[in-house]
C-alpha cells in the first residue's frame, strides 16, 4: 500500500508501474488505473479496523493515517475531473475495442471511474452525473454495451456497465433492467464461453481474456441481486 502510494504522479494521477514524465505508456496515469488506486485505498483505509490487531483503534491509527497523510483523493479527482472529456465519457489507458474509432474503449473507461466516485459516495457531483449520462446515451437498443456509441454489445461491457448503473441513482431501472435481461440472455445461451477482444489499443495488440466475462458478470449481477434484497432488521 506504501509503494502504490508513492506511486502518484505529479498531475494527481496513477500510472501503470512506475513515476514518470507522461512520455510513455507506462509511465502515463491513466483514468481507470486511477480510479483503481483510488477504491484500494479507500477499501484498506475502511478495513482497518478488520486487522488482527492487539488494538484496532491503535492499528488504524498507526497505519491508515500514515497512508491518508499521504494519498491525496481530492488532486486524484480533480485528475479525473479534468481529463473526462467534453461529451461525459473517459478513456483508459490499456483497454481498447476494435470497433470505436482510435480503438478506444470510452465505456471501460467510464465505468471504471464511475466505480470510485460509487465507492466514496460521489455520483451526484457533476463529472459522475456527466458519465453516467454519457453511459445512458450509448446503451444499445438490445439493452447491452459495446465499447462506445454504436457498437456491438457484448457481455464484458454490459456487465461492467450494469456494475455501476444499478446503484447510480433513481431514473436508471428501465435501462438497467434491459441490460439485465440482455447479460441472462447472454449467459444463458453460453455467451461466458465467447470472450471479446480487447487489448492495447495503442499497440494494437489484441487478446481474448477468459476470466473477464466471467469477472465482470459475477461482480455486475451480485451487485443487482445485493440491491433487490429486501431489508431485514438485525435482531
Amino acid at each position: 500500500m506504501d509503494w502504490m502510494v508513492g506511486l502518484q504522479n505529479r498531475d494527481g494521477g496513477w500510472p501503470t508501474f512506475c513515476r514518470g514524465w507522461g512520455h510513455l505508456p507506462f509511465d502515463r496515469s491513466g483514468n481507470d488505473l486511477t480510479a483503481h488506486a483510488i477504491r484500494a485505498v479507500h477499501k484498506w483505509i475502511a478495513r482497518l479496523e478488520l486487522a488482527s490487531e492487539p488494538n484496532p483503534d491503535e492499528a488504524r491509527g498507526r497505519y491508515g493515517t500514515a497512508v491518508e497523510s499521504r494519498f491525496d483523493f481530492a488532486r486524484a479527482f480533480a485528475y479525473l475531473a479534468h481529463t473526462q472529456r467534453p461529451d461525459g465519457s473517459w478513456v483508459p489507458l490499456w483497454f481498447g475495442n476494435q470497433y470505436v474509432p482510435n480503438d478506444e474503449n470510452p465505456t471501460y473507461g467510464t465505468v471504471r471511474v464511475l466505480a470510485a466516485y460509487r465507492d466514496l459516495a460521489m455520483m451526484d457531483t457533476e463529472p459522475a452525473k456527466c458519465g453516467i449520462a454519457w453511459l445512458l446515451a450509448n446503451q444499445n437498443p438490445d439493452g447491452g454495451w459495446g465499447g462506445g456509441s454504436g457498437t456491438p454489445s457484448s457481455i464484458e461491457e454490459t456487465a461492467l456497465a450494469l456494475d455501476v448503473l444499478v446503484e447510480a441513482g433513481p431514473g436508471k431501472a428501465d435501462a438497467v433492467n434491459k441490460g439485465i435481461a440482455l447479460l441472462v440472455e447472454k449467459v444463458e445461451h453460453g455467451g461466458l464461453s465467447h470472450p471479446t477482444p480487447i487489448g492495447f489499443y495503442f499497440a494494437k495488440l489484441w487478446y481474448y481474456e477468459k476470466l473477464y466475462p466471467l469477472i465482470f458478470t459475477v461482480s455486475a449481477l451480485g451487485r443487482v441481486r445485493k440491491s433487490i434484497q429486501p431489508r431485514t432488521t438485525p435482531v
